[in-house]
């Protein structure tokens, strides 16, 4: 579900930049497609590409925000896939030892052999930063503020009911409300972290 969720928010974060592309190209179609014949007006046609220039930054952001957090996610699988996997054992040697090394001596036998042990190599950065474990709280927050950007054109086209088309409300209504609802749900697991991370979890 949480999976379904992540992809959902990622498609209405495409069709809020597909939005926001029209809304500056013929924003009196999408003003229309709203408040009906009176948006195609001047001030239609300013509250279009003001309400275009809203979606398409809401939609940059998410998808920017979810894009990283995917990328994240692969990074973590890597990281755990590399870490379970099995270290080649290397089989009986001989190891050159200094002459002056005293057999008897119970120094380790790494300072006996020639040369010194190569430094380990440092552990990789990991995923996590400041937003939470494979970058979903910054997901989060993109997600949830175009959630409450569409929650609030559904109060917005609710508290005008009456006054709008009957086709252009319902249109608003279900669509805002639809994105919405899977915008707060996605932004929920996002931040609560319900979601699986691959890779987090304890492996055998």
């Amino acid at each position: 579900m949480s999976e379904w969720l992540r992809r959902g928010a990622t498609a209405v974060a495409v069709s809020r930049i597909g939005v926001g592309v029209v809304a500056f190209a013929a924003p009196a179609l999408v003003s229309r497609s709203w408040v009906g014949a009176a948006g195609g007006g001047p001030s239609g046609r300013v509250l279009g590409r003001a309400l275009g220039g809203r979606d398409l930054a809401l939609g940059l952001g998410a998808l920017a925000a979810l894009r990283l957090q995917a990328a994240s996610r692969r990074a973590l699988v890597w990281d755990a896939a590399l870490s379970a996997a099995p270290l080649p054992v290397a089989g009986p040697a001989s190891v050159p030892v200094r002459p002056d090394a005293d057999p008897e001596s119970p120094e380790s036998p790494e300072s006996a052999v020639y040369g010194e042990a190569p430094p380990a190599d440092p552990a990789p950065p990991s995923p996590s930063g400041p937003f939470g474990p494979a970058g979903s709280g910054q997901a989060a927050v993109w997600v949830g503020l175009a959630a409450l950007a569409d929650g609030l054109d559904l109060l917005t086209t609710a508290r005008a009911w009456h006054e709008l088309p009957p086709l252009q409300r319902w249109l608003v209504a279900l669509s805002s409300g639809g994105a919405a609802a899977v915008g707060a749900a996605a932004a929920a697991v996002l931040l609560t972290g319900s979601a699986s991370q691959p890779g987090t979890e304890t492996l055998p």
